[in-house]
Order: C-alpha cells, then structure tokens, then sequence
C-alpha cells in the first residue's frame, strides 16, 4: 500500500489501488499500484496532453484555409454543409407529384436528387462526401435498415449508391439511389464529408432535418411489386378514384369511391400504420409487400390492434356514421388521425375502400372487387352447409355457414418468391374481419391463381377465399337433430351457388367488369370440378363427394324462383315460383314461400311475408305459383340495402322427395341527378352542382343528408336537408371550386333513416 494512502484516502479497483499523494513540486499526484508497482498516472497524462498540442500546432501550420485554395492546393479541412434542398424532378420523375404531404417522397431502386450547398467550392480529388441512412428503431447494418457509402463514380442497378450528378461553385447535386429491395417508410439522413487521406477523425457531420421517405416502386422492373402496363399502373396506383359494386348477381350496382391516396391524411395514416402504431410491421420486414399487405388487412380493423375501422352489420348506428354514407377514404382517415382513435363505422365496401387507399399510398397496385354470392365458411369444410329437419324445414341453429349478397375484398400486386413459381400477380386481401388468422383478423395474400386451382394449401388463407368463390353448398337432412347424436344425409349438393360474378373497375374506363375467370374456372366444366373436389379433400370434411348423391338435374319436380330485378323501392311486386314437373304422373306439391328482409351479410331481419298453398303440377308440364307483396308490407322494415332472401320449401306428397331453394333479391334505389353550370371549368375557379332526387316512398324522409367529396375537386362535407315529404322531390345547389386540374369527379350521396344507398356522380375536366 502507499505511503500516503492512509492520510490521503484511496480507492480500491477491480485490479488494483488508486490513491493521491503530495509530489516533490507540492502538487497533488494520482498514483496506481498493481501487483506490487506504482504508477504516475498525473505524469502520464500530462506527457499525452502535451502530444496532442504539439501534433495540433504542426497541423495548424500547414493547414490552408477553407476561404482559399490557391494554385489548386488540396484543402485539409472537411467540406462544412450549409444546406440540402428536395429537387423538384424527383416527384414527377417518382410519380409522387400528386401527394399532398410536403415530405419528401421518392419510390425505391430508382435515382433521386439531392442538392447540395457546400461552405466552400467541392474538390472530387481532395473531398469525401458519404451518406448515412438509417430507418426503424434500432438500425441495423446487417438487416439492411441502416446504410453507409461514400459518393461513387457510378451507381449499381438495384442497389444503394450515390455519384455525383453535377457541381456548380459551392453546390454539388448528388443522385442517390436506393435499393429495389429497401424496407419502406421514412429514413434519417445524415451527409458526411471528409478530407480523403486525413485524419480519421476530423469529419464534417450534416443531419438532413426533413424525413426521407421511400415507397414501393411498380416501375422499378427489379421491385416485387413491378407492373409492366402503363394503363394499368396508371389505374391501380395513380388513379383517385373508383367503383364499388354491390347488389346481387343479378342486379350489380356500383357506386363511387374516393380511393384519395395521395391526400395528406391517407399518406400520413399508411405512414403510421406502417413504422408508428401500437403493432406496427416490423423494420426489416418493412420491404415485403407479402407482409405489409397483410399487415394492413389487419390494421385497417379495429379487433386486435386498435386499427382504423369499427365494423358494425345493424339497423341503428346511434354514436357513429352509418356505413353507407362514407363516400370515401379520406373522411375516415382524417377523423382517424385527429385522436388516433377508431372511426365508427364500417362495412366490408368501407374496409376494402380504405385498405385500396393505404395500399396505393404505400406504392403496391390495389383494386377493391366485389364477389356477389359470397359464402362465409365457418369450419374450413370450403362447403356451405344447410341443415333441414325430415319435414324439409330449415334448422336454423345448425346453420353456421353463410351466403352474402356479395363481399368486397382487395386485389394486390405482387411476386410470390415463398411459393412455387406461377402463383405471382393478383394476391387476394381482405381486411373486413369475418374470421382469425394466426390469431389475428387479417386475411391473405392469397395467390388468385392458387384459389383457381384449388390449391388451398399454400399460404395466406387460401381456404378461406376459395370457398367464398367456388364452395359447393351442401343440404343435409338431419333426423333428430336434438339427440346427442343426430344422423346426417346428403340430399342436395347444388354447384355454382356461389361465386356468381366478381366485379371490379375496368382499366382506364368509366364502367366494371367480371373478372370472375381470373378467380374460378367455368362453373362445371372437368377443371373447375377437379379444383373444387382438390380443395374440399384438404378440408375438414374430405369424404363430402362420397358417395355421390342426386343432383338437381336428376330430380323427378324442378323448383325456380323468378323475382323481378327491374322494381324500384316503394313499388308493389310479385315473386314467381316455377314448378316443373319431370315424369309424366302428376304430381302435388305443399309449397311454403317465405319472404323476409336482409343484411347483405345474409343475416335475417323482420319477416314480410309467409304463404302456403298446395300446387298441382300436371306430368310433363310446367307450373308458375304468384306471391304478391305490396309496398306497405315491407317498406317500414327496410335496411340498408333494400334486400330480401326468398325461401322456398317443398314436398312432393307422391314421392316425399323434399324441395329446398332459396333467392336473393334487391329493390333498385333511384340514381341522384347532377347537373353542372359549367363545363369548362379551372383551377380556383367557381362552379355550381345542381342535385335533385325524388322521394320514391309514401313515407316522410327523415334526418336527410347530402354528403359531398371528391379529391382535387371538394373536401367531404354534409349538407343537412330538411324533411322530404312522400313522394316528393328535394332540390339543392352547391357552389364548389377546384383546387387540382386533370379529369375530377364529384361524389355525391343521399341518406335518411327510410332510404339510403342514393348516389350520383359527375366527371368533371379542370384546366390548370
């Protein structure tokens, strides 16, 4: 121990002692003693200080200043930056001009610009310039979510890099590239200089104070989300605006939507979703449009995340907005971003709606389509089972499966390299939440191409989708159903139930098509068959088509239902049902018809009407039974929709063979009538809509809205109306003014507690 560390005090460490004594000049001194020798720690520090002063003032005296270089001298200070400006080509170069948000937005694996001020004129042989992005949490060299290169000669295909584009003085423009494959979201940038062969640590640091943020690129061919079609990307990523369909398959509607990607709220909300939610996609998984796609599905609801949307299937929406008077995403977004909080309400238009909209902004090609007779299969049989009891009557509680007048979900665009090759392309998304995936209500992508073939063993969720295009629904006749073991028959399978048209917006048209062969083979052709029978054998119930069971072309009296899709709501109809008799005895039917109102879920509201009677159907010869319905016995029953499920059950009293079908079937809305004052129209300059409607119903209109929006043209906004007396007819005039030139269309819907689903829309050409 030292002498002086009993006067002085001393601290013991890990390996040794560390004391103070007085030295012989009278100063202070620390002294260090390990395994037996001292050292003079304040005499070792003051040699080092006295170093760095000397290597210092030789540096001084060579040094040139960075206000002159003369003859050409090499400077030996880094490049200080004053200063890095956005230029202006990145965003029509990009194709991000249209966005709202001030931030600076490029597309990955494609050049962007950044020009650069510089405190003195740039020397490329003297001068290092290199860049440092880092994106996420914890950036990571290794997960490729923070990056650092130096400005090169020349930039790489597909990778990060930067070169020197051109320089002027004191500013130098840097094109930087990022890579094809480059996690999106926003990055931190920082540019560094330095003195090529100086000192390791004498560097100039800059931090870019904006965010940079990177999105999927579908013009970039290495990207997984390329698209070859100009037309195409110019629909499914570009374009603001599309189509809805709904009804039935026999009577498709289609309605409006402001999809509004590039609004300041819609890119704000893809952002927070992606990198700053309570769930957000993980940083490294942040370049895969297989799992940010299915990311979002997930987000977009509320059920597990706090996501966007409530959905609610009711009559009464008493603390929220009623699903069908959304004409848009950007309203729901914004009330979203306000509080961070979910908005209430949606239906699965609305959740398809606004996944489109989150998908565009993030960069991958969506589309929202529309499968009318959509099943919702509960136990992964990829059947739509129904229950009667030996009487033909319906056994409700059995009943788990379902049928939709249609179900809108999202197509999405993009290479599948985790499955076998052909299964790219079309990816089917759907965020409405129906059932749980992993544990979590998000659903897909699945491959098109795989739900076509059947083959609902490859991932996301292609059992799923396929059933509600291409299940078979399967009858079954249950003897005592309340025992503990009741006994089931297969007495029908009826084919093509579901999966009756698939509608989408046509490319670069005002108008929808099917696209239903893009999802099934023909129905009842050999390879629409062979899928069917692949997908149900990995099923829950894989002997279903064993044995074989009578088809409806085998049975001895053919029942059909005839409803008129041409009647208005507030008109009286009639329901027609065919009975055809196959042999040549005649035959009596007890025919029971019951009509009852619906949620386009297939969910049963009030009843309308039940008849029974008995039919006598001659041999060999035809039948038609009238049930009429008068207006007064549905209209107070309405909802939103307007539809009702015709159920018909039969038996043959000679045969006891059991008769069991039901229709769907929709009452027409009227359309709005737009009118506008002026045609030819431009930017900042006003403009009046004329809207009128007339009441359709012998009831009064109540709590009646006009609800206007439509990107570049109209923020949304409610007009409240007064009450509209029956049958009348309400007028209104709206004075609007365009904010963005190009073709622009105004959304205009209708609603009230009687009568809702009321839409118009006008195309509108706006000059800069």
């Amino acid at each position: 121990m030292g002498s002086g560390a009993s006067n002085t005090g001393g601290a013991g460490t890990e390996r040794g002692l560390l004391t103070r004594e007085m030295g012989p000049n009278g100063r202070r001194r620390l002294i260090y003693e390990f395994e037996g020798r001292r050292y003079d720690v304040s005499a070792i520090l003051e040699r080092r200080r006295q170093a760095i002063m000397e290597r210092e003032r030789t540096r001084s005296s060579r040094a040139v200043p960075p206000t002159s270089t003369p003859d050409d001298k090499p400077a030996t200070k880094p490049l200080p930056i004053i200063k890095i400006d956005d230029q202006k080509t990145n965003r029509i170069e990009h194709h991000t001009a249209e966005y709202d948000s001030k931030e600076f937005i490029v597309r990955r694996g494609q050049p962007f610009r950044l020009a650069v001020t510089f405190g003195r004129p740039y020397n490329a042989d003297t001068d290092d310039i290199i860049l440092d992005f880092s994106t996420g949490n914890v950036p990571s060299y290794s997960k490729g979510t923070k990056l650092v290169f130096p400005v090169q000669d020349k930039l790489e295909e597909g990778k990060w890099g930067a070169q020197v584009e051109s320089s002027d003085g004191k500013t130098v423009v840097l094109k930087v590239q990022s890579s094809c494959n480059s996690p999106i979201g926003y990055y931190a940038l920082s540019v560094k200089t330095k003195v090529k062969d100086g000192d390791e640590n004498s560097e100039s640091s800059y931090p870019y104070p904006d965010k940079i943020y990177i999105i999927f690129n579908p013009w970039c061919k290495q990207d997984a989300v390329y698209m070859e079609s100009d037309e195409e990307k110019e629909e499914y990523v570009l374009n603001e605006t599309g189509y809805q369909f709904y009804g039935n398959s026999k009577r498709v509607k289609k309605r409006t939507w402001n999809f509004g990607q590039f609004e300041e709220a819609s890119f704000e909300a893809a952002m927070y979703l992606l990198q700053d939610c309570r769930e957000p996609v993980v940083d490294y998984e942040r370049n895969n449009p297989i799992i940010v796609s299915r990311k979002m599905s997930a987000a977009v609801n509320v059920q597990d995340d706090g996501g966007i949307l409530v959905g609610r299937w009711s009559k009464t929406y008493p603390d929220g907005v009623k699903p069908t008077k959304w004409n848009g995403s950007v309203d729901i977004l914004e009330q979203y971003m306000k509080e961070k909080t979910p908005v209430k309400y949606g239906q699965c238009w609305v959740f398809s709606g606004v996944l489109t909209t989150i998908l565009r902004s993030l960069g991958i090609p969506a589309r929202s389509v529309t499968n009318f007779a959509s099943a919702h299969d509960t136990d992964s049989s990829m059947t739509i089972d129904k229950h009667v009891d030996t009487d033909g009557e319906s056994i409700k509680w059995m009943d788990t499966d379902s049928v939709w007048n249609f179900h809108v979900w999202n197509d999405a665009w993009m290479t599948r390299p985790d499955l076998p090759p052909g299964y790219g392309g079309w990816q089917a998304v759907d965020s409405t939440p129906q059932e749980t995936s992993e544990g979590i209500c998000q659903c897909g992508p699945a491959s098109v191409n795989a739900i076509k073939q059947g083959h609902v063993y490859l991932p996301y969720d292609t059992r799923f989708i396929f059933a509600e295009i291409n299940g078979d629904k399967v009858y079954w006749e249950v003897t005592d159903p309340k025992s503990h073991d009741p006994t089931l028959k297969k007495i029908r399978i009826e084919k093509s139930a579901v999966g009756k048209g698939l509608y989408t917006k046509v490319v670069g048209e005002l108008a929808g098509e099917d696209i239903n062969g893009q999802y099934k083979h023909k129905d009842g052709s050999m390879e629409e068959r062979l899928a069917v029978e692949t997908a149900v054998e990995r099923g829950s119930k894989p002997d279903t088509y064993s044995p074989d069971v009578p088809e409806v072309d085998d049975i001895a009296v053919d029942i059909d239902v005839d409803a008129d899709d041409k009647i208005f709501v507030g008109d009286d109809f009639a329901v027609g049902v065919k009975l055809t008799n196959k042999s040549a005895e005649e035959r009596n039917v007890d025919l029971s018809v019951i009509i009852q109102i619906c949620y386009y879920t297939g969910v049963l509201a009030d009843k309308v009407k039940k008849e029974r009677r008995s039919v006598v159907v001659a041999g060999s010869q035809s039948t038609e039974a009238l049930f009429k319905v008068k207006v007064d016995d549905y209209v107070d029953k309405l909802v939103d929709q307007s539809s009702m499920k015709i159920f018909l059950l039969g038996k043959v009293k000679e045969t006891k063979q059991t008769l069991v079908d039901q229709e769907d079937f929709r009452l027409r809305t009227p359309n709005l009538d737009l009118s506008v004052s002026n045609t030819k129209l431009k930017v900042n300059q006003e403009f009046t809509v004329d809207i009128a409607l007339k009441n359709p119903l012998p009831r009064t209109l109540t709590k009646c809205t006009f609800n206007l929006e439509g990107a570049g043209l109209q923020k949304p906004k409610v007009i409240n109306l007064n009450n509209v007396s029956p049958r009348a007819e309400v007028k209104q005039k709206v004075t609007l003014k365009a904010q963005k030139p190009g073709r622009r269309t105004l959304i205009v819907d209708f609603d009230s507690d009687q009568l809702s689903q009321v839409h118009g829309d006008v195309d509108l050409e706006i000059k800069p």
